[in-house]
């Protein structure tokens, strides 16, 4: 029977046939380049925590997981901070982030990159601390190792107080009486046929699956219009019911189930294949927006362990924005920043933002609150630009309201993010189309690599256009997709 270990235990209990896979067919594992960035934060923030244990030892890396049992009994009499402390329990491996001397016992803290402890991670905690106590290993004390938001980088390179304890007492004995029954069906998931699980929400909760490909090879055909897409809380609450009824498809669900306006409006352009347009509706929405509009989108890094002095983990810096701005007449003028020095990029951005928009017009957004959230983290960051960037952050309105109020296309599945809204009412316009950066995510990674040292010039130059065509996109899709809200028509 292959090993369970932490991981594995975790990937039985979001899905039994993801253990097996693990087991039995991990070459068939796609990992997205959002989940190894995910892991490679991970190791950043288990090394941070390692630093502060000078005196520590780390036990054998995991491809030599025998020699790494052997010396966790041999370094336990040091009394001496452990490193990936590794222990086994009825064929259970764990290896401990940290394992810390404390009176006559120790204290078990598994580090997270997260900024707060989550559910899934007390599991984590309480599973190695059952196989530890098993082992006749004393645990006094067990936490939560996560990052503290509240933490700000004042000297470079100095992670000390980045990181604080949440203390998980009660939620390890709480989980504890389970874990004996959880891993003996982990182990008979293992030992028997792949199972028979047919995809579903469980797919990306609490973790996106990697095999998500290897299953929809085999997976029936799905509706072109499921009942899972039917968005909010409200939304994937009614589709839940109706999966129980027997509805997947949306389009055979009768309209008596519907009674929100929003989902009335998905049901029955799904059904009826006709978009739904309230022009009039959208034109009294941004009736009121002044003139010249600018439409403004940044891009930010958010880095968990913070890189720029005078930064805290997971702020969003905007490194470029795009904007757009149209006069009364039609006229259409085009502004946009991006640093790409590696340097903080937050005085440059907040000092061509000011030069860009001028003192009047409304400053449209998508899902504003996050360019708000950006103007006011300059405002707060360069008390000599704060008036203006205040001035400026009063006058941002919101395009994303009046797209969910008064416009909806059945292939948009549920969705009204810009991506998902632009092809279906500005079928000239789309990010399919763009070389290399497509999101937010791609925006990021592309930051990142263009940023680095060994960066090539060529490669630099390649990233820097696709950046810039990214942005622009994103600043242009909403001036078209504003304008035929309101006219039914558009210039492209």
């Amino acid at each position: 029977t292959p090993r369970l270990s932490k991981s594995r235990l975790n990937a039985f209990r979001q899905c039994p046939k993801r253990l097996w896979l693990e087991a039995h067919k991990p070459e068939e594992k796609v990992e997205s380049a959002q989940l190894q960035s995910v892991y490679a934060v991970g190791h950043q923030v288990g090394e941070i925590a390692q630093h502060d244990y000078p005196e520590g030892i780390r036990i054998a890396p995991d491809n030599d997981l025998a020699k790494a049992l052997v010396e966790t009994r041999q370094h336990l009499p040091s009394r001496k901070p452990l490193f990936e402390a590794t222990f086994e329990h009825e064929g259970l491996l764990i290896r401990a982030d940290l394992l810390l001397p404390q009176g006559t016992g120790w204290h078990m803290a598994e580090v997270k990159s997260s900024a707060k402890a989550k559910d899934y991670q007390y599991t984590d905690l309480a599973t190695q601390v059952w196989v530890a106590q098993a082992r006749g290993v004393e645990i006094t004390r067990a936490t939560v190792r996560h990052i503290d938001s509240q933490f700000t980088l004042r000297a470079q390179g100095d992670y000390r107080g980045l990181l604080t304890d949440t203390d998980a007492a009660d939620q390890v004995a709480g989980l504890l009486p389970e874990l004996p029954q959880t891993v003996q069906q982990a182990r008979t998931t293992l030992e028997a046929d792949e199972p028979d699980i047919a995809m579903g929400e469980h797919c990306n909760s609490p973790f996106e699956c990697p095999f998500q490909k290897y299953c929809g090879k085999s997976a029936p055909a799905a509706p072109s219009y499921p009942v899972l897409l039917l968005p909010g809380s409200h939304g994937k609450s009614l589709a839940r019911r109706l999966l129980a009824d027997g509805y997947e498809d949306l389009q055979q669900v009768p309209a008596r189930f519907f009674s929100a306006p929003l989902l009335q409006r998905i049901h029955k352009a799904t059904v009826s294949g006709e978009p739904y347009l309230d022009a009039a509706g959208a034109a009294r929405a941004m009736k009121d927006w002044d003139w010249p509009r600018h439409y403004l989108d940044f891009e930010t890094m958010g880095y968990a362990v913070p890189v720029w002095l005078g930064t805290r983990p997971f702020e969003q810096v905007p490194f470029q924005f795009s904007c757009h701005q149209v006069q009364t007449d039609g006229s259409i003028t085009h502004k946009m920043f991006l640093d790409l020095s590696g340097a903080n990029p937050s005085r440059a951005c907040a000092e061509a933002l000011l030069d860009s928009i001028g003192p009047k017009g409304s400053i449209v957004a998508y899902n504003a609150g996050f360019e708000r959230g950006c103007i006011r983290g300059l405002a707060d960051r360069f008390a000599d630009l704060a008036p203006r960037l205040l001035q400026i952050e009063q006058r941002v309105v919101d395009l994303l309201p009046v797209v969910r109020a008064h416009y909806y296309h059945r292939d948009m599945l549920g969705s009204f993010s810009i991506k998902a809204v632009l092809p279906a009412l500005v079928p000239a316009l789309g990010y399919d189309a763009l070389e290399g950066v497509q999101d937010g995510t791609m925006a990021q990674a592309a930051y990142q690599e263009a940023v680095t040292p060994g960066c090539a010039p060529e490669r630099r130059e390649q990233l820097t256009q696709q950046l810039l065509d990214y942005c622009k996109l994103d600043t242009l899709a909403m001036l078209e997709l504003a304008r035929a809200l309101t006219t039914g028509t558009r210039s492209i």
